[in-house]
């Protein structure tokens, strides 16, 4: 499918938010991604100050961000993280191709799950389940491998598990391990994930605020799974 080659191709570039911003200006993103119009329309709240499809260009320029930085992580976990990134997943679509598509459709379920309170206050409760759903339905669309699509199923429904953990500030052993069971590698695309997700939040509500303190918690959870978990 055109549509689904253009998708793909604009995975393998460097700078994907740009290439999916150009998309849009030009009608195409549309055509590969129709959700994209519910979420231009939804995902504005107390948390959050645009809507869901900017944001999600945010979030992207996030990851590519850190991942294209020579220190973006702690020595100890730099190797771990980007021989992960770099697994294949189908033919020349690596996880990190994938993660990329994760972050920018990780908030598609919003427009369907939101509700407004007696308060007049918003809610997007179970978005990450449902946005999992639609980007099953997406996959199926566009045609793309049973593989791709259960990792990107995996990224979107798990991706509130950093900002779960950020929130309550306490990180259990029992909690985290049950984590690990279920995702096992992919923890480490679904924490990264979470962290471009909050970042790109939290530099709009307070661009003065410490972005050092959501990493540690990003780098304590890897680190427990690579040099804890993986070594019971």
């Amino acid at each position: 499918m055109k549509v689904t080659k253009i998708l793909l191709e604009s995975l393998a570039s460097e700078k994907t938010y740009k290439v999916l911003e150009d998309l849009d200006k030009n009608g195409e993103l549309e055509k590969i991604i129709p959700k994209i119009v519910d979420m231009k329309s939804a995902g504005e709240c107390k948390y959050h100050v645009l809507n869901c499809f900017d944001h999600s260009l945010k979030a992207l320029e996030e990851l590519e961000n850190i991942i294209g930085l020579d220190n973006g992580f702690s020595g100890h976990l730099d190797t771990h993280i980007r021989k992960y990134l770099s697994t294949p997943v189908s033919g020349q679509i690596t996880k990190f191709h994938i993660l990329k598509l994760g972050v920018f459709l990780h908030d598609i379920g919003k427009y369907d799950s939101k509700t407004i309170d007696e308060t007049g206050r918003v809610h997007f409760t179970n978005h990450e389940n449902v946005g999992a759903e639609i980007v099953k339905g997406l996959c199926t669309n566009l045609e793309l491998d049973k593989e791709v699509s259960e990792l990107l199923y995996k990224y979107v429904k798990h991706h509130m598990t950093l900002l779960s953990f950020y929130k309550k500030n306490s990180i259990e052993k029992k909690e985290l391990f049950g984590i690990f069971d279920i995702l096992k590698d992919d923890v480490i695309g679904v924490i990264i994930l979470g962290y471009a997700d909050i970042v790109a939040t939290r530099k709009l509500l307070n661009p003065k605020e410490d972005m050092g303190v959501v990493a540690t918690y990003m780098e304590y959870i890897l680190t427990n799974y690579l040099y804890r978990y993986l070594k019971n």
